[in-house]
């Protein structure tokens, strides 16, 4: 069973709850929905950048999973960056466990800005029925 639904009659979210039934969320809890940080960050420059499309959006059973596809491609970029500055640019002292995690930290930061820019901060609702409507 999936875990949100959306009701055209009405126009309001459902939630799977206990006992499999399911029990309307209100406005405050369709922006609470489980996703992870980057889809969390990508919602907010949404809504920030086009409240039109983001409100839109949210009417549709398609706002979890595009942001938790967002979370998902920011973690993927972000490990295979990681993966290729570390052959790049190897740690040099292995032994010290402190130049290691600082070494690693420093990736991960390049990583994570280059990440944020390519994917998180973009227009997602461009191409939404490119991309979701049409599965």
């Amino acid at each position: 069973m999936e875990r949100y639904k959306y009701d055209d009659n009405n126009g309001l979210w459902y939630e799977l709850g206990e006992h499999g039934m399911y029990y309307p969320m209100v406005e405050e809890d369709i922006e609470k929905l489980n996703v992870g940080r980057y889809g969390r960050l990508a919602m907010e420059y949404m809504k920030g950048e086009n409240l039109g499309k983001y409100e839109a959006v949210k009417t549709m059973m398609l706002f979890p999973k595009i942001f938790n596809d967002i979370d998902e491609k920011v973690y993927a970029m972000i490990d295979n960056i990681m993966e290729n500055k570390l052959k790049e640019e190897p740690i040099q002292e292995e032994w010290n466990v402190l130049e290691m995690e600082r070494h690693k930290k420093m990736l991960y930061r390049e990583a994570e800005e280059i990440a944020l820019q390519e994917i998180v901060y973009k227009d997602h609702f461009a191409n939404i029925e490119k991309e979701y409507v049409n599965e």
